[in-house]
Formats: structure tokens, sequence, C-alpha cells
């Protein structure tokens, strides 16, 4: 028998401040390893009333953020630490931040996770689109979530599930419904993230999605390295085209100050079932994260390099999306903008894997080179102008 505990339902009026989750209380007797969920609210400044659910499978430790899209603010797999060292400290809760400040660059006032969601109605650069005003990456976001739920699964392999239903809508707007699911198995390094995007309106609306996964130290260094299997790269603008595309997916910073980020847009190859998989490698070669996805599900692939001075935002983003992080008008006119109809879901997976050893890191070198079946074609020419 499994176990579920609805923490968060706005149609019952409920919300769980505190509460533990254990092996002992959902009935686990397998001894496979110690594990915990704990569900806080945290107080203080401007993450006052922001509730968080902490997860320990007994290998990995991830923080999900309910209040803020139901996204993950950060990870550990042993002293592996997954994220990013952000100038924004506190878990900003969306009351805080609002999304048109600054030309439409709101959305950074509380940037500092480790995984966002981007999207859902749009996302990318600020934009305007016909008479319509978008925000950097749209409101997902910033959206706390209507229904959360952990469940412990035992069978067939014991796992820690959490689920949410997130909504972005309004009158004479989009009406979708985000239905989140968080999973990982007990005593594993890795999580998996399983969505699905449900138009609940009667009439078409468009979709853009893209997971924004942050990495810095200690995965983020000079000499780290990106790896995936590359069909097709190009850069976005003709920073990112500098020194003819030479060390595209090579870092080298933290760079001195004046440091501008660089941003490469790609197509993957993948298996017969479309799967791929994109690494970023540390220095060193002992440690890396594995990104797994469904080329057909998320086809267009961004790496975001920003080497800026540490204290800055020195970070990294690993990005599968429905599109690349463009203003909408140019991804509609290349036709990289799906369109769900009325009562249409678009679903998604990605699964992220902390690789702790230097086996591990080259199993998954082999494993992407394996998926590279030709020579990638590497444009020079920006996608856009500046």
């Amino acid at each position: 028998m499994g176990y579920s505990k609805i923490l968060v339902d706005v149609d019952a009026n409920l919300s769980v401040k505190e509460w533990k989750l254990t092996p002992l209380d959902a009935g686990d007797n397998s001894g496979k390893a110690a594990w915990s969920v704990v569900k806080r609210t945290l107080s203080g400044g401007r993450q006052e009333g922001v509730d968080i659910i902490e997860v320990d499978n007994g290998a990995m430790k991830f923080t999900v953020v309910p209040t803020r899209g139901f996204n993950i603010w950060t990870a550990h797999a042993g002293d592996l630490r997954l994220g990013w060292d952000s100038p924004v400290k506190e878990i900003v809760h969306p009351k805080f931040v609002s999304l048109s400040e600054r030309g439409g660059l709101g959305w950074l006032n509380g940037f500092g996770e480790w995984i966002s969601r981007c999207g859902l109605e749009s996302m990318g650069a600020p934009c305007k689109d016909g008479n319509l005003v978008l925000t950097l990456h749209g409101r997902i976001n910033y959206i706390p979530a209507s229904h959360v739920e952990v469940c412990f699964e035992p069978t067939p392999t014991p796992r820690i599930v959490l689920r949410g239903i997130v909504d972005e809508s309004l009158m004479f707007g989009p009406q979708l419904r985000l239905a989140a699911e968080i999973s990982t198995e007990i005593g594993a390094h890795s999580l998996t993230l399983d969505d699905a995007v449900t138009n609940l309106a009667d009439v078409p609306q468009e979709l853009e999605s893209l997971y924004h996964i942050n990495f810095g130290a200690p995965l983020l260094g000079s000499g780290a390295e990106f790896v995936a299997p590359v069909r097709k790269v190009f850069p976005r603008d003709s920073r990112a085209a500098l020194g003819d595309m030479a060390g595209w997916n090579s870092y080298t910073g933290p760079h001195a100050s004046g440091y501008t980020e660089q941003v490469y847009l790609m197509e993957l190859f993948a298996d017969r079932s479309e799967m791929t998989e994109t690494l970023l490698k540390s220095a060193d070669g002992n440690r890396g994260a594995l990104v797994s996805f469904s080329v057909h599900e998320l086809p267009f692939m961004t790496l975001w390099k920003n080497e800026a001075p540490s204290k800055t935002g020195y970070v990294t983003g690993l990005e599968p999306g429905t599109s690349y992080p463009n203003p909408r008008p140019i991804e509609r006119a290349a036709g990289r903008v799906p369109k769900l109809n009325g009562g249409e879901s678009y679903h998604s997976k990605v699964t992220i894997r902390a690789l702790v050893s230097r086996d591990e890191v080259q199993n998954a070198v082999t494993d992407i080179r394996k998926l590279q079946q030709a020579q990638p074609e590497i444009v020079k020419i920006p996608l856009r102008a500046d």
C-alpha cells in the first residue's frame, strides 16, 4: 500500500504549514535508506510566507517551492551541490516581484533557483507581440500551486512523488494548467520532472515551455565542458558568435567586469525512441550533471553561459524547451510555437542525474558520443540581429 497526503488544496481551503513524513509514517519497511519529506513555511524579509518542501531520499536532498510555480531551489547529492550562487539569496515571495519592472525584466528579482519552469503563455526575452507586452520568461515561475500532494509509492521501485497544480489563467487571456510531478527513487542521485500542460479553455492557445536548469560551482569552472550530441548549433547574437564559435561548449570564467552573457541554440541527435542526453562535466572530469529528455517533447536546446564575476551571478543554464528563448514573434514566425486546442494537453519529462565519480562521467560521455550520428553543423551566423 502506498501513502499520500494533501498539503495544499484551494477548493478545501487547506494549507498545512508544518509537516513531516518518515519511512515509519509511510509504512516503508524496506530499510533501503533513511529518507524524509518536510514541509515548512519561511519567515522574514522577502521570503515571508514562502512554502517549501525539503526532500531527502537517503542519497540526494532537494527543496521544492510550491509558492514559486513548483520549482526546485537547490539540491545536493552527497557533497555535490546542484545549483548556483545568485545575488538573490532569499526565496523571494511572488508578492515582492513585479514582472513588468525594468522593462519586463522583473523575473530576475527572485532568480536564484536550480530549476525554474519558464512559460506558459510565453517565455524568453521581453517583447511586444501585437498589442500585448510580454515579460521575461513568462509568469508560471511566480504563481503559487493551488494543489500540492506528497506520495510514497513502494512498488515497483520505492520512490517519493510530489504533485502540484499551478494555474496560469486570467480573463481575456490564457487558461493553462500545469500538472507537475517531481519524483525521486529512494537512494538515487536523480530526480524526474514529469509535467502536463492543459488548455482549460475551449479555444486554441499557444504554449511555450522551457526548463531553466542552472549550475555554478563546483561543476562550473574554468575547464568545465558542455557535452551533447549536437546536430546543429548557432549563436543567438553577434556576441555569442565571437571567435568563429571556437570554444562555444567550454568554460573559461569567471571573467572580469564587462562580460556579457553568451547563448547558443541547438538541435540534438537522439536514439530511436527520441531520447537524448546533455552533460555538464566538471573541469577535473570527476563529477557532472546529466540531463535527459525527449526531443519529441522538447525539440530545442539552449545553452546559456553567464561567466561573469563570481559574486554577480556566475552561472550556466542547460535549457531544453518547446522553442528557443527568443521573443515570441520570432519563434512563431519560425514555426516553433505549439498550439493547444481546447482541452488538449502537452506532456514533457526531464530527468536530472548527479554524477559523483569519474566512471559515471566517462560512461555518460560514451553514451552521448554514441548518439552523435554525424559531425555537428556549426553555424556562425547569429539567429537574430542585435
